[in-house]
């Protein structure tokens, strides 16, 4: 029988959410290699997902003082460097800043994977050292592109280095989920066809373009709601806005939501109205309910989330994507005037009704959107980590 490879994870503290993002991922990396996770907390926990034998405690705090006394810090890269030679490990993956510049410190032997999910708001110094930290590294992981092109262009690492993996879609959890039962209170809400948008209520989400639309839609379509999941700073103007159109019957505004996936799985298409995103996290979420999306083209992830042949991103009118329908996205701030749609208000109610009425390609969408949402399940997602990892 082959050896299993032998992996190093090296993560904050267990309780800081680090693992809980990452656990399905460590779940299924546990099940290929015999893996090792280095916490530099020093605050020891038990984890039911792994052996007790499996977590190495270090006590190993990093900041800024590294920079003022390097030397105070000379032990500890030491001690990384002996736990990573004592459980002979082959590749050795950090996750967040500071795992990241230890792991690149510490490292020998073995293949240093950095994993990097956010640009860092550094001084000019600190971002000088991050720089040099990260260019010890063998191999750097992103979860988008625009990540991947920070990476490249700002932190000057070679492009063949860099390496695209998008999150983990938790299908067989989200499936779980979903078949929990709907609060009685909008248990009947979904007895009409029902649109749904998830997203904080912020300005950046758009959701006032998706209540003019709605408007618009319901002088055609009687029988239909709108379902806003989500919470922000524009909840009272968001709640006026509806209030203005007398409208409070037909829009839901949910706030506070653990599950949100026993109301996407009932609904009849999402529909994403942002005017800018940063991740696909909605949409997939949308997709692994099976819901046929609608979508701004705010996020070049999201264009190649629905149309990975064809990327298309200026344009004035609804597009038929692969997995999904591409709208142009508005940009205007808010406008609480109902009365008033601008054209591309217009080109999002149009297909809305467009996509309701023909049967034909809502039922292809809804299987492409099933299909598209599995290329993120966990096993997919595992064997791209595991040709980097080796």
């Amino acid at each position: 029988m082959e050896k299993k490879l032998s992996l190093g994870i090296i993560v904050p503290t267990i309780d800081n959410g680090q693992l809980i993002l990452q656990e399905l991922l460590l779940k299924k990396l546990n099940e290929r290699y015999n893996m090792t996770i280095f916490v530099l907390s020093d605050k020891i926990e038990k984890n039911k997902n792994f052996d007790k034998n499996q977590l190495v405690f270090l006590n190993m705090e990093i900041s800024n003082s590294l920079l003022k006394f390097p030397m105070k810090y000379y032990n500890k890269i030491n001690k990384l460097k002996y736990f990573k030679r004592k459980h002979d490990i082959d590749s050795c993956i950090s996750f967040g800043k500071k795992a990241n510049i230890l792991n690149a410190l510490s490292s020998e032997d073995e293949t240093t994977i950095l994993n990097i999910t956010e640009a860092y708001d550094d001084s000019f110094v600190m971002d000088q050292f991050v720089k040099r930290m990260y260019k010890k590294a063998d191999k750097i992981i992103v979860n988008t592109r625009k990540a991947k092109i920070f990476v490249q262009k700002d932190y000057h690492i070679d492009k063949e280095n860099v390496f695209l993996i998008e999150d983990i879609l938790p299908i067989d959890q989200i499936s779980e989920m979903a078949a929990e039962k709907v609060d009685d209170k909008l248990s009947k809400f979904f007895e009409y066809k029902v649109i749904v948008n998830k997203g904080d209520l912020i300005a950046e989400k758009g959701q006032w373009h998706l209540i003019k639309a709605f408007f618009r839609l319901k002088e055609k379509m009687e029988d239909l709601k709108l379902l806003i999941i989500g919470n922000g700073p524009l909840y009272d103007e968001l709640n006026e806005l509806i209030s203005s159109m007398k409208m409070e019957e037909q829009i839901k505004i949910i706030k506070n939501i653990e599950n949100p996936y026993k109301y996407l799985i009932r609904s009849d298409v999402f529909v994403l109205s942002s005017q800018k995103e940063n991740n696909t996290n909605s949409l997939l979420d949308a997709m692994a309910c099976a819901r046929p999306v609608i979508s701004t083209t705010c996020f070049d992830d999201i264009i190649r989330l629905l149309s990975p042949n064809n990327y298309i991103k200026d344009i004035d009118e609804a597009f038929s994507a692969e997995y999904g329908i591409l709208v142009p996205t508005a940009t205007n701030p808010f406008n609480a005037n109902s009365k008033v749609l601008n054209k591309k208000e217009i080109v999002l109610s149009d297909a809305i009704f467009t996509l309701l009425n023909d049967y034909e390609t809502y039922d292809k969408y809804m299987e492409q959107s099933a299909r598209r949402a599995v290329a993120f399940s966990a096993d997919n997602i595992i064997k791209r980590w595991s040709r980097i990892i080796g």
